[in-house]
C-alpha cells in the first residue's frame, strides 16, 4: 500500500477490514469524519429553521453553510442551490414543475447515454403533456455522444434537453457546452445529470451553459442526497407544488426544504481528512484528485 492510502485508509472505517469496493456506481463509502459530524449536528440543539432562537439559528447556519459548499463545489449561486432526497426525486420533481407549460406539439431531447435518473421523470413528463421524445444517438463505434446531431434534433418547439455530463456505464464525457449552445440557440432548457461527473473533474454549471445541473455527494465521500444548482432567476420562473405556508418567492419555495442531518455541514468534513492525508501523502495525481474532491 502507497504511503498515502495507508495515511487515508483508517478515516474509512468501512475498508478496516482490507475490504476493496469496486462498484463504483454504488457509491463511495464514508470517512469517520463526515459520520462524525452529522451525529454532532444530530444532537445539538436544532429545529425549524430561524433566527430568533439558537435550535433556530442552528438550523438555519447548516442550510445555509451546506448551500455554500454545494455552490464552491458546482461553481454556482448558493441561492440557486436546491436539496433532495436524491438526484432522481430532485428530477422526479422538476420534471413536474417544469412540464406544466409544454404542450402538444412541443419535444425534448433525451440520449442513449443517460441513466434512467435522467429520462424516466422526462418521459412521464412528456407523456403527460403530449410531447414528442427526440432521442440523441452514442456512436456504436466510439461510444461517443456526437454534439452535433443536436443541431438536427433541437427546433423551436423543443422545450428541454436532459443529457449526462459523464456515463457511469461507457465513461462517455459529451461537450456539454456545445450542446447548451444549441439548445439555448432555440431558447430549450438543458438539464443536466452530474452524478457520475462529479466525482471526476472540476465541475463549472455557468461554463457548461447548464440550466440546471444535479449531482449526489454520496458520489465522493458524502452522505445519500441529491443537490441541484440553477440560476435564482431561472428558478423564479418556476411554479413548484408547495404548501399555502410555503414562501411565495419561488426559488424560496424550491429551496424550502430542510436538508436532513445527513447533510449537515457538508463542507466541513473534509478538515481532519486533509490533516492526516497531509502526513502521508506525496504529490501524486492520486492524491491531489482525492484532496481536491475533498475540498469541494
Amino acid at each position: 500500500m502507497s504511503r498515502f492510502g495507508a495515511a487515508v485508509r483508517p478515516d474509512f472505517p468501512a475498508v478496516a477490514n482490507d475490504f476493496v469496493f469496486l462498484d463504483a456506481p454504488g457509491g463511495t463509502q464514508m470517512p469517520a469524519v463526515v459520520a462524525e459530524r452529522i451525529a454532532q449536528t444530530g444532537i445539538s440543539p436544532i429545529s425549524n429553521r430561524s433566527r430568533g432562537s439558537l435550535p433556530g439559528r442552528n438550523a438555519d447556519d447548516t442550510v445555509l453553510e451546506f448551500r455554500a459548499a454545494a455552490a464552491d463545489l458546482l461553481g454556482a449561486d448558493p441561492a440557486g442551490i436546491v436539496h433532495g432526497r436524491s438526484a432522481t426525486q430532485l428530477t422526479f420533481d422538476f420534471s413536474r414543475t417544469i412540464a406544466k407549460t409544454w404542450e402538444a406539439g412541443d419535444n425534448i431531447v433525451l440520449s442513449q447515454a443517460d441513466h434512467d435518473c435522467n429520462v424516466a421523470p422526462w418521459l412521464i413528463a412528456a407523456e403527460r403533456a403530449g410531447a414528442e421524445v427526440r432521442w440523441a444517438q452514442l456512436d456504436t463505434a466510439t461510444s461517443e455522444l456526437p454534439a452535433a446531431q443536436y443541431e438536427e434534433l433541437v427546433d423551436d418547439r423543443t422545450r428541454l434537453v436532459a443529457v449526462t455530463a459523464a456515463s457511469n456505464l461507457v465513461g462517455t464525457q459529451p461537450d456539454i457546452a456545445a450542446i447548451s449552445a444549441i439548445a439555448h440557440a432555440r431558447n430549450a432548457l438543458t438539464y443536466i445529470d452530474g452524478v457520475h461527473y462529479t466525482a471526476h473533474a472540476p465541475v463549472d454549471v455557468r461554463a457548461m451553459g447548464a440550466d440546471f445541473f444535479v449531482a449526489s455527494p454520496y458520489k465522493f465521500f458524502g452522505p445519500h442526497f441529491g443537490m441541484l444548482a440553477a440560476a435564482p432567476a431561472l428558478l423564479e420562473t418556476l411554479h413548484p407544488d408547495k404548501l399555502r405556508p410555503s414562501p411565495r418567492n419561488r426559488a424560496r419555495a424550491l429551496r424550502a426544504r430542510h436538508p436532513p442531518i445527513r447533510a449537515a455541514r457538508w463542507r466541513d468534513r473534509s478538515d481532519q481528512l486533509h490533516r492526516r492525508a497531509e502526513r502521508g501523502r506525496r504529490n501524486t495525481p492520486r492524491a491531489d484528485r482525492l484532496r481536491n474532491g475533498c475540498n469541494g
